[in-house]
């Protein structure tokens, strides 16, 4: 369960506006331990059950976000983190093993341009650059996209990750209050081997729209 918030520090008459945001609430993660025991004869001695086998070990830890966003009706530079407070979690029976694991930050930094290639389409070239300790060999991931939007109505794009996956996406305005869009994401990793992809379905509400804009330029 998660609480945002958005705030805008400036805007009016200059063109760029830098906005910051911040989340909290709390995580909640659980094991069945009836479903890890590959013996078959639930040895309730298995240090990563514990000393009772059935049911369930519920963690909850609290989670933290934020981020900041300058932007205006032509570019975009992002900074977010993810899990700011770094958490301890185990499973296992602490009193047989002294390891266990962690939730570490998540750091993202984002940018790109919106260039106008005619009347009715623009292209949107953008670049994440993701640091998590320990998820890669450098822990560093890139991942690059472009979106394509024509005119206000409608738009596609598409995104890739090298050694790890791409996506595809689209997206319409249905008015000037409701969009709507989806996304197919495809792993190239090992992961695809219990994974044919993930589904995404994403609906929009403008709020406030008192100009009544199918698509406002510098919003993102």
């Amino acid at each position: 369960m998660l609480y945002a918030m958005k705030l805008d520090f400036w805007t009016g008459a200059s063109r760029d506006n830098l906005a910051g945001g911040f989340s909290a609430g709390v995580t909640r993660i659980g094991i069945d331990r009836s479903k890890t025991d590959f013996s078959g004869n639930g040895d309730p001695n298995d240090p990563a059950a514990g000393a009772a086998y059935d049911g369930y070990i519920n963690k909850t830890r609290p989670d933290l976000g934020v981020g900041l966003w300058l932007y205006s009706r032509d570019y975009f530079i992002g900074f977010s983190a993810q899990q700011v407070i770094p958490q301890k979690l185990s499973f296992a029976d602490d009193a047989l093993v002294s390891t266990s694991g962690r939730l570490i930050p998540h750091l993202f930094l984002t940018g790109g341009y919106r260039f106008l290639l005619n009347d009715d389409i623009n292209a949107i070239p953008s670049l994440m650059l993701k640091y998590i300790q320990g998820s890669s060999e450098n822990n560093f991931q890139v991942e690059t996209n472009i979106k394509l939007q024509y005119r206000d109505l409608m738009w596609v794009g598409v995104s890739a990750r090298p050694d790890d996956g791409f996506a595809a996406m689209v997206g319409i305005n249905i008015n000037s209050m409701i969009n709507i869009g989806y996304s197919y994401d495809y792993t190239t990793s090992l992961l695809n081997t219990v994974s044919n992809g993930t589904h995404e379905i994403v609906v929009g509400f403008l709020l406030g729209n008192k100009y009544g804009d199918w698509c406002p330029r510098n919003v993102w």
